[in-house]
């Protein structure tokens, strides 16, 4: 005990950060509340130390201008909600964005972030382990149909992926072929969660972006075998019974209910149709200034079926803030991935723009911008863009 209160006193205030900060990401795949005390300790450890006044200086930076709209238009969206309740608790989300001034004002490095990606990919190959024995019947899931640590399917897709787009861009950059096994061994070890999630949304992503993976591992190769490999990666995914038997059962389900779907009804297997079909016709009557933060139950309580937001960043922005909302929306990922694609060589510039394509299209089937997990993940990531303006050279 006296040894630990020797080296936290003995302990610069920015590695503490760090510290947790690196805690925080080994524990999103977990869920909400242990990466929410992780950066509590962060924050505390941030405002002791006086980093808070970096504030003044990152607010300058023309990365961070995108984050504007998202703190101040959930209070603009308030004087006209029509539902001060919800609108107040989607407002209060706003909290979570000092996240970013936390990893923008750290000391960073190409060494610290190799740190904080092993433990998150740590945290996630925990994960994948509890849904392997889960899986084959040694433990009971922690949480009824949803495998590892029982996070909802959104979450822990949107990780995954990340993860595994991250490991293979280091698996590129490897110079021993013991770290490309390991590494080999990771991604193979995040597509076996994902082909054991019943998460649809996820499925789509991983063919999207697996492109990208099959570049980083066959990065020897010609175009042909990259793109061979991109098949094989999604027929592995598809080999999985439990990926088959989601995707058989949503075409048969989709195929009863087309009907009822293509006139807007609310169809009980598949809600979001419904919430779509909803938040269009929201924005088309109220095109400018949308209706308000935390509005959406009012119109889709009177059309027969309530919903707090349509399950996709882009339409809850526009249905509650109209084309500001729209506009501000595509304008953060736009930076984003503009500044993370000009340094996709380097392992910051990757993770950051992993992290943004991952959101960008997870954001068409959830709204990730309200999901605590999903946004502290990306605020956390967004401040690192910080780093990028002084970080160059391969990893």
């Amino acid at each position: 005990m006296l040894n630990l209160k020797w080296q936290l006193s003995n302990t610069k205030p920015d590695d503490l950060i760090f510290y947790f900060i690196v805690l925080t990401f080994f524990l999103l795949p977990t869920g909400t509340a242990p990466p929410l005390i992780s950066l509590g300790l962060a924050i505390l450890f941030w405002l002791i130390s006086g980093k808070i006044l970096q504030i003044k200086s990152i607010i300058r930076q023309s990365w961070f201008f995108p984050v504007i709209p998202f703190l101040i238009l959930p209070w603009i969206g308030l004087l006209y909600s029509q539902n001060l309740d919800i609108g107040m608790d989607y407002a209060l989300k706003t909290k979570y964005w000092i996240a970013l001034f936390i990893t923008a004002g750290l000391t960073f490095d190409e060494k610290r972030l190799t740190i904080l990606l092993k433990w998150f990919w740590a945290g996630l190959l925990m994960g994948a382990f509890l849904a392997l024995i889960q899986f084959i019947g040694i433990m009971t899931p922690i949480r009824k149909g949803f495998l590892g640590f029982g996070v909802v399917h959104t979450l822990i897709c949107m990780y995954l992926i990340v993860g595994i787009m991250t490991a293979s861009f280091y698996f590129e950059k490897a110079e021993s072929w013991k770290d490309r096994c390991v590494l080999l061994f990771l991604i193979l070890a995040f597509i076996f969660h994902l082909a054991v999630l019943k998460g649809r949304s996820g499925y789509l992503i991983f063919g999207i972006i697996s492109p990208f993976v099959a570049n980083n591992l066959m990065y020897r190769f010609s175009l042909k075998i990259k793109m061979a490999v991109s098949i094989i990666l999604v027929c592995a995914l598809l080999s999985s019974p439990v990926v088959r038997e989601v995707i058989k059962g949503t075409f048969i389900k989709l195929n009863d209910q087309k009907e009822k779907i293509l006139k807007g009804e609310d169809v009980k297997d598949f809600p979001r149709f419904f919430m779509v079909h909803e938040a269009v016709r929201i924005m088309i009557g109220h095109p400018i200034i949308g209706i308000g933060t935390g509005s959406l139950t009012e119109p889709s309580k009177a059309a027969g079926h309530l919903f707090p937001h349509p399950h996709n960043n882009f339409l809850y922005m526009g249905a509650s803030y109209g084309i500001f909302g729209i506009a501000a929306c595509f304008w953060l990922f736009w930076k984003m991935f503009r500044l993370s694609w000009n340094l996709r060589k380097t392992a910051l510039g990757y993770f950051v723009f992993s992290t943004c394509i991952v959101l960008f299209i997870g954001g068409m089937f959830d709204t990730q911008i309200l999901n605590t997990g999903t946004l502290l993940f990306l605020t956390l990531t967004y401040g690192l863009m910080n780093h990028m303006r002084n970080h160059a050279g391969p990893s």
